[in-house]
């Protein structure tokens, strides 16, 4: 079954710290001005779950035939005031009407140590603080311009000199999405998580929601200016989590598509006293707009075209349009009911028939799973990826770190590169 041929090899190898521990090799992969011909690679470790150390940065700019030697940015995370800092990119946007790049990126303050805040969050309490900033490249990923926060209510702007500020530290938190669109209205549309208050059938609920920022570019001001869509959610009982790490797609219509990560298990802070069951199956979720992502229609599950439903753990996908027309799908698909995160193989890509939209069944093609006879830990996964077109070529390039890969530990885990060879024109 499928239409694509897949060729994998290691790309990363991980590391192994004089003290035992491992660190997983994480390789991200960024495409300038709408090209894989300018490319940037940032490859880090993680060392404990969500929890990476050491940056690393290089440049091509023959479309990967060559690279700049790695620039080290950092050994450990900068600390100041009781908290510590993260700085990830998340998206990568080319905006042809304006030749320019938007990159969007993630900001993730700890209070305490990064390991102390987290094990705090997976127990409900408030420890963690997301926001998303973007920033403009005129030189092809070179240069950017100084990173400016994004905002959906008052507050302050961050200030390097003091991270919690308290004008701050709570206002416009965010956990950005990792794609962002430019419509052919010529708006830029970047979808982002949010904690919000929804009204249910069995009452109000907070939960994590979907929305928008859409941006319409101001030439005066050399800058976007935005607004906020609707809210995209779901309640308690069909998704613990609520919705998570959108991805957005034009359709050739000129609706929009958003594909939204669920969860079978309960979210500890949105139902402290365990009085809500998830009643739903482990699927993702859709959402279409078709007023240029304003406004959002009834979520709904991802199907086959022919509307038969599938199965789906907790997640993130993606959405690639793809330069021979075609709208891909990448994400995981079991063919049990899943329990949370797991299992989180095999990947698969798919054609998307874009008239529901739905996944055209005949195309899945598996990207990677676990080997028949592979002796692997009880974590491993085949989830967290990195992709672009490959412009010359027409491959996409998916880059993935194997958790979980070797029963020693699951952290002793190798990034991959995978060149997908899809149709050069239209199925």
């Amino acid at each position: 079954m499928g239409k694509a041929r897949v060729g994998k090899s290691v790309y990363a190898r991980c590391k192994r710290y004089e003290d035992g521990r491992y660190g997983a090799a994480v390789m991200g992969v960024w495409g300038w001005g709408g090209s894989s011909h300018y490319r940037t690679e940032r490859l880090t470790y993680e060392i404990e779950s969500d929890y990476c150390e050491s940056l690393a940065v290089r440049q091509s700019q023959d479309n990967g035939a060559s690279f700049s030697e790695f620039e080290t940015f950092s050994q450990t995370n900068p600390k100041q005031g009781g908290f510590e800092r993260e700085d990830l990119w998340f998206a990568v946007c080319h905006d042809p009407l304006r030749d320019h790049d938007v990159r969007f990126d993630f900001q993730r303050l700890f209070r305490g140590t990064g390991p102390e805040a987290l094990a705090a969050h997976f127990q409900g309490k408030e420890a963690l603080f997301d926001h998303g900033l973007y920033c403009i490249s005129r030189d092809r990923g070179r240069t950017f311009s100084a990173p400016r926060l994004l905002k959906f209510e008052e507050g302050d702007d961050f200030d390097e000199s003091d991270w919690g500020r308290t004008g701050y530290l709570t206002k416009n938190q965010m956990y950005g999405g990792y794609t962002a669109i430019v419509t052919r209205a010529g708006k830029l549309v970047y979808p982002f998580c949010v904690e919000e208050k929804v009204k249910t059938g069995t009452g109000e609920q907070t939960t994590c929601a979907v929305r928008c920022m859409i941006g319409t570019w101001d030439e005066p001001a050399a800058d976007y200016r935005w607004e906020i869509s609707s809210a995209v959610a779901v309640p308690l009982e069909w998704s613990g989590r609520g919705l998570m790490e959108p991805t957005i797609a034009e359709l050739t219509d000129g609706r929009l598509a958003m594909g939204l990560r669920g969860s079978t298990a309960m979210w500890k802070a949105y139902d402290p006293e365990g009085r809500i069951t998830v009643t739903e199956p482990g699927r993702h979720w859709l959402a279409v707009s078709e007023d240029g992502g304003y406004r959002w229609g009834p979520v709904r599950d991802w199907r086959y075209a022919d509307g038969e439903q599938f199965y789906s753990p907790s997640t993130f996908s993606r959405l690639l349009r793809h330069s021979n027309g075609t709208l891909y799908w990448i994400g995981n698909i079991c063919p049990e009911p899943p329990e949370g995160n797991m299992p989180r193989h095999p990947l698969v890509i798919a054609e998307v028939d874009e008239r529901g939209p739905g996944l055209v069944k005949e195309s899945v093609t598996v990207i990677d799973t676990k080997g028949e006879d592979e002796q692997v830990e009880k974590r491993f996964q085949l989830s967290n990826f990195s992709i672009l077109e490959n412009t010359e070529t027409g491959a996409i390039e998916l880059y993935l770190t194997r958790y979980g890969e070797s029963p020693e530990h699951w952290l002793k885990a190798n990034a991959y590169k995978y060149e997908i060879e899809v149709s050069k024109r239209r199925s």
